[in-house]
């Protein structure tokens, strides 16, 4: 159960990021790759750290 959760979080962050990615082409708004990329670097980072710590 465990796992579900965590991994059902870890899906919801990245479709998150997908969808201000997409939100901002279909608005017109310039898209900052740079912000995009290093929020994904981050959540990698995090989501390895933490199933490092849960041992999912």
């Amino acid at each position: 159960m465990k796992r579900f959760f965590f991994y059902a979080f870890a899906l919801f962050i990245l479709i998150s990021i997908i969808y201000s990615i997409a939100y901002d082409y279909m608005t017109g708004a310039e898209i900052h790759y740079d912000f995009y990329g290093a929020f994904f670097v981050c959540w990698l980072v995090f989501f390895g750290i933490l199933k490092l710590v849960l041992r999912v």
